[in-house]
């Protein structure tokens, strides 16, 4: 999913955003730090009554029912806080809102980002909620039945941290939860392009493509449509175009990472794509070691196999890849430093 941040300010704001540009990684504000002061304005205390309520229903019941309820006081409680503790990315799904432009992007004198949604996530998706945020006329109420609804969590994240007034629905807004404020890394592919606003300097531009340069970003200016309001955008070239590409590098692959003589002799055919498949792998911008390169005999059938790959990313942390054998073969055919004496080696291991 495509999704935009418009970035723009005085000259120590374009330094932090190219910096952080630069070093790959978004910061998440706390919730009190947002532009508008009514957000988090939510009505919880109707939660807390109805459970007195049930509390005294059911003073007369079994001592474990009581605590139960004050359980789910304490950890509705602990919730409620976590909106405090947490960070919020706000980011839009529209890049050609004249509005957003003018609020978010100093009246055309920024730029605006397109990140790649899932790729901005993938370090840390399991530890991030992304919720679309909701536009309403009056602030959320949580009550009891949000409590107990299947997806309660979600639910109630998503009330204390996404809801907004009507008002603001013109930015489509979509948010990252973190867990905590503060810098966020994400992987540098998730930036796919750069749009700058009618405004920005040549200067700015130059810099923002010299420092990108290498990581395959594309760039476009925007532009109004011919007696229109409209905005629309053009293509640019980079100025700094480079064959040195970024965290560029080749990472070993561990000794017992490839075993095709376990391999089913009906799957003996494809026994050239785990080689290839390693290869892809070992050029990953953030692998530090293949470990594992297989089949996935569950989601493959005979006449398409599908392999998958994990690979250390950091100390304790993996991530894999999993590629049908046209997609290995796409990205194999672009690998151009392979050992002289691969082909020989493997090419019909």
């Amino acid at each position: 999913m495509r999704v935009f941040k418009y970035r723009g300010g005085d000259k120590d704001v374009f330094s932090r955003d190219l910096s952080s540009l630069e070093q790959d990684y978004f910061w998440s504000p706390n919730y009190d730090k947002l532009n508008d002061p009514c957000e988090g304005l939510v009505l919880t205390d109707q939660v807390f009554d109805q459970l007195d309520v049930l509390n005294s229903a059911l003073s007369n019941t079994k001592q474990t029912s009581l605590n139960s309820l004050d359980s789910l006081k304490e950890a509705f409680s602990d919730l409620i806080a976590t909106k405090d503790k947490s960070g919020i990315y706000s980011l839009s799904k529209t890049f050609t809102d004249e509005l957003l432009w003018a609020h978010y992007a100093d009246s055309h004198n920024g730029f605006c980002i397109e990140y790649d949604l899932d790729k901005l996530c993938e370090f840390e998706g399991a530890r991030y909620s992304i919720f679309d945020v909701i536009y309403q006329n009056k602030p959320p109420i949580i009550n009891v039945d949000d409590i107990f609804a299947s997806d309660a969590q979600n639910e109630v994240i998503q009330k204390l941290t996404s809801v907004k007034s009507k008002r603001w629905d013109y930015e489509q807004e979509i948010r990252i939860i973190t867990p905590s404020k503060g810098k966020q890394y994400y992987d540098f592919r998730a930036v796919k392009a750069i749009y700058f606003g009618l405004r920005m300097s040549e200067k700015k531009i130059r810099l923002i493509m010299k420092t990108l340069q290498g990581r395959g970003v594309k760039y476009f200016q925007m532009q109004l449509k011919s007696n229109s309001y409209e905005l629309t955008y053009q293509r640019l070239d980079d100025l700094y175009p480079t064959q040195q590409k970024y965290k560029y590098s080749i990472s070993p692959i561990d000794e017992y990472t490839i075993d095709v003589q376990n391999l089913d002799n009906k799957w003996s055919k494809y026994k050239p794509y785990l080689f290839k498949l390693a290869e892809i792998v070992r050029r990953e911008p953030y692998c530090q070691e293949v470990t594992m390169v297989t089949l996935d005999t569950t989601k493959s059938t005979i006449d398409n196999p599908i392999f998958f790959a994990l690979y250390k990313r950091v100390e304790h942390k993996y991530l894999r890849m999993s590629l049908t054998i046209n997609q290995i073969d796409e990205q194999f055919a672009l690998i151009e430093d392979l050992d002289e004496n691969w082909c020989s080696l493997h090419a019909k291991a």
